[in-house]
């Protein structure tokens, strides 16, 4: 491997121990934007990470100016791609119905994991309701932080330079890793995000963009950050 292949991988997993540190980086900054500790707590979280999102797109940019080009867009969301047996992927099939499919099962499959976290501490489901808004946003800017830097920020750089399963593999270890402390945590929770990057990485190199990345992205972050919100608001109440 040539410094070009081994400088994006080692500047994704420093942004990735950064992410590690955000909680308690978050802890300083203690902006207070609503009366709900959570939202208020997860709004510091999220303004971290937006920032170390920044410094991870500009060094995406400055590997490889010409990828970055290429893959800093919604891309061709109808592109065709490659067969991918394990999830039911033909060759040829579109992005637009692979994307969609995935969608609903993904979130889908997420939504049973949660719901079962969720159904052992009878939540206030009414409380939703006043936290939608931030819930939404909150998702929004994860799920887009984490695409630029797990997904656009190994597959910018390394397209051209190895084999496109070689840079699937990478990002989903990557992406994986962190989230042995996430929601679901542990093996099961490394396993799962592995798979999700995995998918998300082949999806932006098959159709030179983050559309279907981040769409998908974004869907199972509006259930963990609700899970986490409905959690808190039990715990609070």
């Amino acid at each position: 491997m040539t410094l070009k292949t081994i400088l994006p991988i080692i500047l994704t997993a420093i942004f990735s121990l950064g992410l590690l540190f955000t909680g308690q980086w978050s802890k300083k900054i203690s902006l207070a934007v609503s009366e709900n500790k959570y939202i208020s707590t997860q709004f510091n979280f999220q303004t971290i990470i937006l920032l170390i999102t920044g410094i991870s797109i500009l060094a995406t940019y400055l590997l490889n100016k010409q990828s970055f080009a290429n893959y800093f867009s919604f891309g061709q969301i109808s592109a065709s791609g490659n067969e991918l047996k394990w999830f039911g992927i033909k060759q040829g099939d579109t992005w637009l119905k692979t994307g969609l499919s995935l969608c609903i099962v993904i979130t889908i499959v997420t939504a049973i994991f949660l719901y079962f976290q969720l159904k052992a501490i009878n939540p206030n489901w009414k409380s939703l309701q006043s936290g939608i808004f931030w819930i939404l946003l909150f998702s929004l800017s994860n799920s887009f932080g984490e695409e630029m830097i797990f997904r656009l920020g190994i597959v910018s750089p390394l397209s051209g330079q190895l084999a496109p399963t070689t840079i699937f593999i990478i990002s989903a270890v990557l992406f994986g890793i962190p989230h042995f402390a996430g929601m679901p945590n542990g093996i099961i929770g490394v396993t799962l995000a592995g798979i999700l990057g995995f998918i998300l990485a082949k999806s932006m190199h098959e159709t030179n963009g983050f559309f279907w990345a981040w769409v998908i992205h974004f869907l199972q972050d509006v259930l963990i950050i609700g899970t986490m919100f409905l959690m808190n608001e039990n715990t609070s109440s």
